[in-house]
């Protein structure tokens, strides 16, 4: 049997890498898969996490699109709260394909906890890897059930020669215990952490909070270039990265859809108004949303 562990970057999956590394030692392997979308420190961050804990770091990446962008652009638009079609493109189909190149019985360990939402309440601490496959993860829109269905032959051939199990050793954990954990093993989590930041992975992600959008406007101007970039390439022009309610409608141009230079100029103008009311930066408050300063 192999065991691999989902790997983003991130503190959850980085507590996992720990845990599983401790348990079953150096034969653990780490999955990281790339959207093309991250920040340059989190691509530091999961080499320099492997590195320390002596484990292979495995790098999938969409045999189908280069990354979010190329993806966003192919199919016309951008993902949305509704059509979260970025983590099956570039997480979960690289992760399947990967899964079933492995000829032997398989332990996925998944840095999922309950307290992250609703729908991972209710999720499995254990449960099989392809179980959408053979049960109904939801209904549609007419009420019928619906199942995985990519790859389901190989998925099914799979399944009859091998086991594909899943594990979520830190689903009851909060997030300040998984803080806690990587401390207590002498690592650090991702730098982004430390500069703001409650969350990591795509670099801005569709459902970015406002708070952390002004940070990369701010800070990490160049990110926000790169989805203008993609904005401009889109075939339809009313193509845009962020939702319609994503900031007031008298902020948008056209009233309808806020293109990436409106949600710029709304949060910097919004913020210059709070900031007023606020002490100046170099206050020796703690950026860190989980406390993290040194």
């Amino acid at each position: 049997m192999k065991a691999f562990v989902s790997f983003s970057g991130g503190k959850d999956s980085q507590a996992c890498l720990i845990w599983a590394v401790k348990t079953w030692g150096q034969k653990v392997e780490a999955v990281f898969c790339d959207t093309g979308h991250e920040h340059p420190l989190t691509y530091i961050h999961v080499q320099e996490v492997c590195d320390q804990l002596g484990v292979a770091l495995h790098t999938l990446k969409s045999k189908k699109y280069a990354g979010f962008g190329d993806m966003s652009i192919q199919k016309g638009r951008f993902p949305s709260t509704k059509a979260r079609f970025c983590t099956e493109e570039l997480k979960i189909k690289p992760m399947v394909d990967f899964v079933l190149s492995q000829e032997t019985d398989l332990l996925v360990i998944q840095g999922i906890r309950k307290d992250e939402s609703n729908s991972r309440s209710k999720m499995e601490e254990q449960c099989h890897y392809f179980k959408g496959w053979i049960e109904p993860y939801g209904k549609d829109k007419k009420g019928r059930p619906r199942f995985n269905t990519y790859r389901k032959k190989d998925v099914l051939i799979h399944m009859e020669r091998y086991s594909s199990t899943i594990m979520r050793p830190i689903f009851d954990w909060t997030s300040q215990d998984v803080i806690n954990y990587i401390l207590e093993n002498n690592q650090k989590p991702n730098p982004l952490y430390y500069k703001g930041f409650s969350r990591v992975g795509c670099f801005p992600c569709i459902m970015c909070r406002q708070s952390e959008l002004k940070l990369i406007i701010e800070k990490y101007p160049e990110h926000i270039d790169k989805i203008k970039e993609w904005e401009s390439g889109m075939e339809k022009k009313d193509r845009h990265f962020f939702p319609p309610n994503y900031i007031p409608k008298r902020a948008m141009t056209n009233r309808i859809w806020p293109t990436t230079d409106d949600v710029v100029k709304y949060i910097k103008g919004k913020n210059e108004t709070i900031e007023v009311f606020e002490e100046p930066e170099g206050d020796g408050r703690c950026m860190s949303y989980y406390h993290l300063c040194e």
